[in-house]
Formats: C-alpha cells, sequence, structure tokens
C-alpha cells in the first residue's frame, strides 16, 4: 500500500492518478508500467514502463473478476442480467442475431487472446449478443456507480466513426439526416468517409463507406432490438466494440489496463492468461522484448499484410474504421491510442 501511494504521488494529472488507484482497489497490479497523459505519448495518453524491463517480464497482472465478460456482467448484475436473457431468446425466436452476415466479418477481424475456460454463468448463445450485452452491463455499471464506473468513465475515443455516432446524424428519424446528398446517403456519413481517407488517402473511398456502413449497421440492428427494452447508449456501444478482445471463440472482453495500450505495428507487450491463478484465472501483460524505463508500451491490434507481407488495403479498412489508426503500402501504421471522446461513454494482442 505504501508503495500504491508513492505512486499515486508521483502522477500529476488527475485522471491519471484517479485510474491507478481504481486499479490497486480492484487488485490490479502494475510493477512495471503507469498510465501517462503526457506529449511523450503517442496519441497524449499512454501507458509507459517505469523501469528497465527484460523480455519476458511481467509488468502488468489483471485479475479476471477485473474484466468485463458476459459472465462477470451477469454476476454483478443479476437482475440485469434476467432481462438480456429474455430479450436474448426473443431475438433467436424472432430471426437471426442481428447482422448474422456480418458477424462472420467481424468474427474474422476481432483480436483473438490465448484460450480461456468457457463462461458457465453466461447462457447458452451468449457470444452473439457480446456487443449488446457488455454495452447493457457498462450502462448500469455508471447507473449504480460500481467499482467498474471509474474505469468505464474513462473510455475515449477521437475519429470521424465515433464522431459519426455520438452525432447520430446517419439515422432517418434526425432531422439532419434531411441535408442529403443526391445519392441518398447522409452528409454526415460522406463527411465521416472523406475525413478517413485524408487520415489514410491509399484506402478507396467505396471501401471505407462499405466499412462504416457495416458500423452503422450494428449501431442501428443494437437500438432496434434493446431501445424501449433496457438502457441503450449508441455512443456507449460504439466504444464497447472497439475496446473488445476476443479472448475464445464463445468470450469476449474488455479488460482494464490493456485497453489503455496504444497500437503500434512494432509491439513491444503481449497477453498472457494464468489458468491456475485464483479461482477464475488473471492476465498477464508481459514486455516481449528488452524495454527501457520511460518507454511507451504498445500492441500490435491486428495486421494489415496478407500471406506474402504485402500491405491489404481490406484489412487496412478495417483498422482504420474500427480503431481510427490510418496505414499505407509504404509506411508502417502509425501508433493511435484506442481512446475516445471525453464526450463519448463507451484492442487481439496476438493474432490467432
Amino acid at each position: 500500500m505504501k508503495a500504491a501511494l508513492l505512486l499515486y504521488a508521483s502522477i500529476t494529472n488527475p485522471k491519471d492518478a484517479a485510474f491507478h488507484e481504481w486499479c490497486t482497489t480492484i487488485g490490479i497490479t502494475c510493477p512495471g508500467a503507469q498510465v501517462r497523459t503526457t506529449p511523450q505519448s503517442v496519441a497524449g495518453r499512454g501507458v509507459f514502463s517505469t523501469k528497465d524491463l527484460v523480455a519476458g517480464e511481467e509488468l502488468i497482472k489483471i485479475p479476471y473478476h477485473a474484466a468485463l465478460t458476459q459472465g462477470n456482467g451477469a454476476l454483478n448484475f443479476p437482475s440485469l442480467a434476467k432481462e438480456l436473457l429474455h430479450l436474448r431468446e426473443q431475438n433467436a425466436q424472432q430471426h437471426q442475431p442481428s447482422g448474422s452476415a456480418l458477424r462472420r466479418i467481424w468474427n474474422r477481424i476481432r483480436r483473438k487472446q490465448p484460450p480461456i475456460a468457457k463462461e458457465t454463468n453466461a447462457g447458452e448463445n451468449a457470444q452473439e449478443y457480446w456487443k449488446e450485452e457488455l454495452t447493457s452491463y457498462a450502462l448500469e455499471a455508471i447507473e449504480q456507480d460500481h467499482p467498474w464506473s471509474t474505469w468505464i468513465e474513462q473510455w475515449q475515443r477521437n475519429d470521424p466513426m465515433q464522431t459519426l455516432v455520438d452525432q447520430g446524424t446517419w439515422t432517418h428519424d434526425n432531422p439532419v439526416y434531411t441535408n442529403i446528398y443526391p445519392n441518398g446517403i447522409a452528409e454526415s456519413i460522406l463527411t465521416a468517409v472523406n475525413d478517413f481517407q485524408e487520415m489514410a488517402p491509399d484506402i478507396p473511398d467505396y471501401k471505407i463507406g462499405a466499412a462504416v456502413g457495416i458500423r452503422l449497421e450494428l449501431v442501428d440492428d443494437y437500438l432496434f432490438q434493446y431501445s424501449n427494452k433496457v438502457p441503450t447508449s449508441a455512443s456507449l456501444f460504439s466504444l464497447a466494440v472497439s475496446r473488445a478482445v476476443g479472448l475464445t471463440e464463445r468470450v469476449t472482453a474488455i479488460i482494464p489496463m490493456h485497453d489503455m495500450i496504444n497500437h503500434s505495428a512494432q509491439s513491444n507487450v503481449e497477453m498472457a492468461y494464468n489458468e491456475k491463478d485464483g479461482v477464475f484465472g488473471s492476465f498477464s501483460l508481459i514486455a516481449s522484448v528488452d524495454i527501457p524505463k520511460d518507454t511507451e508500451l504498445f500492441l500490435r491490434y491486428t495486421d494489415v499484410t496478407d500471406d506474402e507481407g504485402k500491405w491489404d488495403d481490406d484489412k487496412a479498412t478495417w483498422l482504420l474504421t474500427q480503431w481510427g489508426i490510418p496505414s499505407s503500402p509504404t509506411g508502417n501504421t502509425a501508433p493511435v491510442e484506442e481512446e475516445h471522446t471525453a464526450s463519448s461513454r463507451e484492442k487481439s494482442v496476438v493474432d490467432a
């Protein structure tokens, strides 16, 4: 505890200090890392080494119960879990899960992690509804001032996709949608596509437009199925989807501290699952190379090359619209933080 107090005293940003205090309270240990808001970060805020690290050294340890999963959500909010199970059963009876064709595309780009045991309390077909249900549990945590809320309220994102969702101007029932281009597309959607293309001019605009459309269809399906039944938030849904990581084919999680680490094609940390650590296990973030003190830590969210090692504009399109990270055939992907706008509520470190 004394070491923790010294850590807080060394952090000058109140938001960063509050997050680290919360980590200690919930059981997350950071013997070699620290969140910092600083111009030294590629995105203004990131995770840095607090000492010289050698390859293979553990720098962050996260107990499984700290992660936001459907199973953990059900344990913390049993009444909401019953409502979500009822909605899941209704949706399964009426039609295929929302965006089923899109879901197959999504699962191919979803980040995968070392396998863990199946959650037994999430219910049948839980994985089909992870986006919607993790969003619901995040909203409930904020509403009930649950310990998770300290972390969730620090989720941010600042890119054209999140701005579009935050504004809500893509929906037909929004008056702003009436300001459309001749082809019938909302001006705000084309603005987002144009903004993305300015970030990544080597990606064709029609591919960016298709990816933006898929993301918006997921949001539309979520709002259609869950509005007026449980609390909903398009902004938080979009944020949760961008922060989530696939642990197995059946379990998706948003993992505190892990989700604060920025992206780079040249990552220097990776994640491991410690199955025998405690009742449910724990996650470890481990140095994959020697890392000097005060170096920013990076994960690689996904790869944008094909089997021959060439830049793949399809993969690059998803990297751009999913995390706001531009790339090009002549350069590496720019390191970008998976953080989001302060007005919003709402990364596979190792590719499968």
